[in-house]
């Protein structure tokens, strides 16, 4: 291994660094968002009452703990959170220059990130990617932005997400963000308003669309958790959009699992820790775990210099910061602690896979967190093992087995369960406690289980979201009866209601459910 990729991890790093007042290129957010000036007005039309009433109820649904005119108190809209080209150590390799084989034994086996160029010169996304062609196409599609109180995906139209970046998002401390997992399912472009997309030269499509147009690196393409289906695994694929200072606070992957992030559009920072750095350091108790808020309060406190000591806690613990540029993959192996911010317009995608040479520490966590898909994915790699697959010979497959059948004894590692309002809120995390009191670093709990053991894939919430409104209509239905046979005895003649007191009975319960939600 050089000493380039060793030194990475214990990179000195000087408060200077985050004091830089130059933006790169000379451009401003309001440039890099805008550079062929085409506005949302210019390709559809927006109806504004209906925005402010759908913007409005989408910021108190997503972040209910802020009044709506909360959002911009803060004033980190006047920050400059851009940083030194300069300060970004990590290191840099082509795809086409260097092998899976050398990518392994340099990067995914010491657990070490790396940023990664050239992976989308064949990718449709380099055109299509781009705030025009989006609008054209998606514009009346519903992108998930966040989560409600109660779990519930909260949801916008395209076309309003991007006015709201145009108006209000400039100004917002930690801006709306598009951080949707939902665009690889199928689904068909809404029937209404048809003729009038024609007529202004927009083509509506379904999201699965965007699924055509990009590959996962050569690098990652070996998913192991392929085997255990599309219905059955945790949510592994998101499709992000966000104006500056959003972006996803801190936290770790969900069970162990590595990810890859490709930029096409804008620039990113990041901020990640090595696996043993302690949790109570990076993920403080705090009033929110937005990323604006993190790189505000948190990150000074970490570089800072304390008397005494000859380098920050920072340096200390091996923090790496990076500046991810249009068309660069970041690649974060499993275990690794990060936070990422917009810095300007962005337009990514990403996904985590589990690799062979991460199995072991995935299937601890899968084994305690999620017993079923575990078992489903070790009896696949068993068959794998007996007649061999198109990928890899029966002799890896059976490597594989051995080393999970040598895990039996070691007890499985404990996965947190977060409480998520959702990624593809500013932040999409929030923090959970230990047994010992100290604070977890958070993950999303749409990717992971509860704190029962109740498992949290798309498929089961639904299940579970259904029960509970089956449950909920009984209730009332039971309410309801109790209430005619009051109002029944009640009656002087003690005969059976007539139709209008049945009536005025309904409208009563019907007022009521619409007073509690």
């Amino acid at each position: 291994m050089d000493n380039s990729i060793v030194g990475t991890s214990t990179m000195p790093l000087s408060a200077t660094h985050f004091n830089i007042s130059e933006r790169i290129d000379g451009d401003t957010p309001v440039k890099l968002a805008n550079k062929n000036g085409i506005k949302t007005t210019d390709i559809i039309k927006i109806n504004q009452k209906k925005y402010e009433r759908k913007v409005k109820k989408v910021k108190l649904s997503a972040r209910s703990e802020l009044d709506i005119f909360e959002w911009s108190k803060c004033g980190f809209a006047n920050n400059n959170y851009w940083i030194s080209p300069d300060a970004d150590k990590l290191p840099r390799i082509d795809v086409s220059q260097v092998s899976r084989e050398d990518f392994i034994m340099k990067y995914e086996e010491p657990v070490l990130p790396v940023v990664i160029t050239g992976c989308t010169k064949d990718w449709a996304a380099e055109t299509k990617w781009n705030k025009e062609e989006l609008l054209r196409n998606y514009a009346r599609h519903k992108f998930k932005i966040g989560e409600d109180d109660k779990g519930n995906p909260v949801r916008m139209t395209f076309k309003y997400y991007m006015y709201y970046l145009e108006t209000e998002g400039f100004k917002d401390d930690s801006p709306l963000y598009i951080f949707d997992s939902s665009f690889g399912r199928r689904g068909k472009p809404k029937k209404a308003n048809v003729e009038e997309l024609k007529r202004k030269n927009l083509k509506p499509k379904s999201k699965e669309c965007l699924l055509k147009d990009y590959k996962v690196p050569t690098y990652f393409d070996d998913d192991l958790f392929r085997f255990t289906g599309e219905n059955r695994r945790p949510p592994y694929r998101w499709f992000i959009l966000g104006g500056e200072r959003s972006g996803t606070g801190i936290h770790s992957d969900p069970l162990g699992t590595s990810a890859w992030n490709t930029l096409l559009v804008g620039h990113k920072r990041w901020c990640l820790f090595p696996p043993s750095t302690p949790r109570k350091l990076i993920d403080p108790k705090q009033k929110d775990h937005e990323a604006v808020t993190w790189f505000a309060c948190v990150l000074p406190k970490l570089l800072e210099v304390h008397e005494g000591r000859n380098k920050s806690l920072a340096e200390e613990y091996g923090m790496i910061e990076a500046l991810q540029r249009p068309g660069e993959t970041m690649f974060v192996p499993g275990g690794w602690y990060h936070v990422v911010m917009n810095l300007d317009f962005t337009i990514a995608v990403t996904q985590n896979f589990c690799s062979p040479t991460s199995i072991e520490q995935v299937w601890l966590r899968t084994r305690n967190a999620r017993p079923k898909l575990a078992q489903k994915l070790l009896s696949k790699i068993i068959r794998l093992s007996s007649i061999g697959g198109t990928r890899h010979s029966k002799n890896f497959y059976r490597n594989l087995v051995n080393k999970i059948k040598a895990l039996e004894t070691i007890p499985a590692l404990p996965e947190s369960s977060s409480s998520s309002s959702s990624s593809s809120t500013s932040s999409s995390e929030k923090s959970s406690t230990d047994d010992d009191g100290d604070t977890e670093v958070s993950e999303t709990e749409s990717e992971e289980d509860g704190a029962d053991g109740e498992c949290r894939c798309y498929s089961c919430k639904m299940k579970a979201k259904r029960k509970a409104k089956r449950q909920e209509r009984e209730i009332q239905k039971l309410e309801m009866q109790k209430e005619w046979e009051k109002r029944r005895y009640e009656n002087n003649n003690g005969g059976i209601l007539k139709r209008e007191e049945r009536m005025a009975i309904e409208d009563d319960r019907d007022r009521k459910k619409r007073r509690e939600m």
